[in-house]
């Protein structure tokens, strides 16, 4: 029951579709592919977060990690400028350049290395 200019109506007096869907086994095949893409998706989207969170975790334990490296460096780096404004006084009042007394320090320190191994 279609009119000429207007929409088709059922015998209710209801509007009618313009055409008609009916549903072909090929249809539910392409609904089921889309279904296993989505689900395939799904599952690489959540491994692809779990590695983001991963590096996030990674990067956080690795800055505070540097953080206590950096502390420790200035901390030896202000011993040891102590040890050679030491070292630069005793060189000093004893008349012996400093150039001596580090070359005495590793000749000791490789004495002890050598005895060690």
């Amino acid at each position: 029951m279609a009119t000429r200019f207007g929409r088709r109506k059922d015998r209710n007096g209801d509007v009618l579709p313009l055409y008609e869907t009916k549903p072909s086994p090929h249809l539910d095949d392409l609904e089921s592919v889309n279904e296993n893409r989505i689900a395939n998706l799904t599952g690489k989207v959540q491994s692809l977060k779990s590695m983001t969170m991963d590096i996030g975790t990674e990067i956080t334990s690795s800055s505070k990690l540097m953080d206590t490296m950096n502390e420790s460096y200035f901390t030896t780096q202000n011993a040891l400028k102590g040890t050679m404004g030491r070292l630069k006084k005793v060189s000093k009042s004893s008349g012996i350049s400093i150039w001596t007394w580090l070359a005495f320090f590793c000749i000791v320190a490789l004495v002890f290395v050598l005895v060690r191994y």
